[in-house]
């Protein structure tokens, strides 16, 4: 049986990642685990840690009420969750999907996620966390770290679900990028949609064999294309999304080195950061 983790917080974009899992979930006949993870908080920290400014007496005091707003604090977080799953639950009975576990940690956000992928094969989440509003046009760090290290197909839902009918995938040649050209023609999420595979650059050496892979692989799946143009590959796929009318990214997941990536920047955290329809990362 297939499984689909949505993992949620606070965020505006929770909606949209229940929604993105249940279609997923649909596609694939896939139960969903729904995921929501309390980060433990450092209350002295939330205070901007001004024990050490006072007395003696008056400092024993004040960790006292610091323990005191941390079990507080810690309460509050788990009715939140609880909450926030409740909902969750709610929305997916009425987008009829009946087999659902909810799940509620301590921890940390990516740790939780990688351990929890493990029995997953979609991993959905938001592109912005509980901040979002704060943050337009960031792409939260744990996001990035999230797929940087997840093994499992990545869906980085967008701010509102819509249902897909056209796929682009971003195409170089590499493993990763292969992989996902190879699940976009074969993998019930996205059979009887129109599938266009996109490579910047030109027709030639290399980049000749590689589309050349990509054309007898869709020889035979209808409503689809490969094509190249020239440029750069994030002007490119940002060209072709708006040209193809696409509904859904994907592409490769950091195939670069981190020592590369940190120096020339990367593709893969543009167009996460740039895009306003889902992407789905492979690695």
């Amino acid at each position: 049986m297939n499984r689909i983790l949505a993992a949620i917080d606070a965020s505006l974009y929770a909606t949209s990642v229940i929604d993105h899992a249940a279609w997923a979930a649909r596609r694939l006949g896939a139960s969903v685990e729904v995921l929501h993870v309390i980060q433990r908080k450092d209350a002295v920290a939330a205070r901007h840690d001004l024990s050490g400014a006072v007395g003696l007496g008056a400092k024993s005091a004040l960790m006292e009420e610091l323990v005191q707003i941390e079990e507080q604090e810690g309460w509050l977080a788990q009715e939140k969750g609880r909450a926030l799953l409740a909902a969750a639950a709610s929305h997916l009975a009425e987008l009829g999907m009946a087999d659902v576990t909810l799940t509620h940690r301590h921890g940390g956000i990516v740790e939780t996620i990688i351990e929890h992928e493990e029995a997953a094969d979609l991993v959905v989440i938001g592109k912005r966390g509980a901040s979002a509003d704060f943050a337009r046009g960031h792409l939260g760090s744990k996001v990035e770290r999230v797929a940087r290290q997840s093994i499992r197909p990545l869906l980085v839902a967008s701010r509102a679900f819509a249902e897909p009918t056209t796929i682009l995938v971003a195409f170089d040649g590499g493993p990763s990028s292969r992989k996902a050209v190879a699940h976009a023609a074969s993998s019930p999420l996205f059979a009887d949609l129109r599938l266009h595979v996109v490579m910047a650059g030109r027709e030639e050496g290399a980049q000749a064999s590689h589309l050349n892979w990509a054309r007898e692989l869709l020889a035979t799946r209808d409503n689809s294309s490969v094509d190249i143009i020239d440029g750069k590959a994030e002007e490119v796929i940002a060209g072709q999304i708006a040209t193809t009318g696409a509904d859904m990214l994907l592409m490769g997941a950091y195939g670069h080195s981190p020592l590369r990536t940190m120096i020339m920047g990367s593709t893969t955290t543009a167009m996460v950061r740039s895009c306003a329809i889902p992407v789905l990362l492979f690695r």
